[in-house]
């Protein structure tokens, strides 16, 4: 198949790996693939897909309505039948749809995320989601894509979408990337995030469950990988305490060799929307490199099949103490039988491969629905 992704996503950013491993995904299988997003050219050289590169404003709050536009005017240059089907990410859909079904081809929307912003400009995000999704309920898009079976559900109950029209794909791990070796313990447990380092995901919330852990005699360390608006509020803090460290975006290569290292995963991403809905694709990452995991009890970081030994999920008005609680009593064997646990989870529930195949049967779905 010929297909066009539209995405908003550029491969620089920290959230980009989804985007590119469906992308792997779908080349591998032998469709022909065109990405169009504002990456430079060259940012895709060495990739097996053909890339097209548009122009993005940057002024806050109009670079998604601008790259429409600009994928518009691409789109109507094309030749009719170009591509049998258009991926089309949710901030672009309304504009673009129309115009991809009158050149021939099937839509599927992307929804990796509803908007995420708590500000003004993310309440006007929302009514840009609902458009997007309206167009689904009418049948302009043919298929919306989702992360998670709680999305699934959202979407239904707010823009009145039939459960068949919507698909979860969540989000999968590179099995390969993540080895997780036989974990040692000293005595001192070694706790990390990797992330977006928002204040809105709970971060703040992690040196002092690191200290409450310590004042039991818990012995621990914690690492925040990432960057965003917290970032210099948790630089003030590592700066007073030693065994706190803070460290920007690491190299996908580079942040698998760390999570070797590690013991425990924490998600403390709160119980709202945003994150009920979300299949974080740190959570696969943690237990792929056979870490217990520690976070916050909904949905969104919900896991069928796992054991509380391996996976406790605490609520949030108890997040320091179930912790407390948690790890007094865990000893070095539990640690590794834990590990293990997590890694055999991850692969055989956990892999892109199996994304991708569930992706490989939309698309054939879409393409033969008269």
């Amino acid at each position: 198949m010929n297909i066009a992704w539209f995405t908003v996503r550029k491969w620089s950013d920290f959230c980009s790996t989804t985007t590119k491993a469906l992308a792997e995904g779908l080349v591998s299988n032998h469709h022909n693939l065109t990405i169009i997003n504002s990456d430079p050219n060259e940012t895709h050289d060495s990739f097996d897909w053909n890339h097209v590169a548009l122009d993005q404003s940057k002024v806050p709050g109009r670079g998604g309505s601008s790259l429409a536009r600009n994928a518009v005017r691409w789109m109507v240059q094309t030749e009719e039948n170009a591509f049998d089907i258009a991926i089309i990410d949710w901030p672009l859909v309304s504009k673009l749809a129309p115009v991809a079904v009158k050149k021939g081809s099937k839509v599927i929307l992307m929804d990796r995320s509803p908007p995420a912003d708590v500000t003004l400009l993310g309440r006007m995000q929302w009514k840009v989601w609902r458009k997007a999704w309206d167009l689904v309920r009418n049948g302009t898009v043919q298929q919306g894509l989702v992360v998670s079976k709680a999305h699934q559900e959202f979407v239904m109950q707010k823009c009145n979408v039939d459960k068949q029209m919507i698909q979860p794909l969540p989000a999968g791990v590179d099995l390969q990337s993540f080895t997780p070796g036989e974990k040692e313990f000293d005595g001192v447990w070694k706790m990390v995030y990797h992330g977006r380092l928002d204040k809105h995901r709970g971060v703040l919330a992690l040196p002092m469950l690191l200290s409450k852990l310590r004042h039991q005699g818990i012995k621990a360390e914690l690492s925040l990988v990432g960057e965003g608006n917290a970032f210099s509020s948790l630089q003030r803090i590592a700066a007073h305490d030693e065994l706190i460290t803070l460290s920007p975006p690491l190299s996908k290569k580079a942040m698998a060799t760390h999570l070797q290292e590690q013991h425990i995963g924490l998600l403390p991403m709160p119980d709202t929307p945003v994150w009920s809905l979300a299949s974080p694709l740190k959570r696969s990452e943690y237990i792929a490199a056979g870490l217990l995991v520690y976070g916050v009890n909904h949905e969104g970081h919900k896991l069928d099949g796992t054991k509380k030994e391996w996976y406790c999920l605490s609520e949030i008005e108890t997040f320091h103490e179930t912790a407390i609680s948690w790890l007094t009593n865990m000893s070095e064997t539990e640690l590794k039988d834990g590990s293990r646990a997590a890694r055999k989870y991850a692969e055989g529930n956990c892999s892109w491969e199996e994304t991708i195949s569930h992706l490989e049967t939309i698309l054939q779905s879409v393409k033969l629905d008269a």
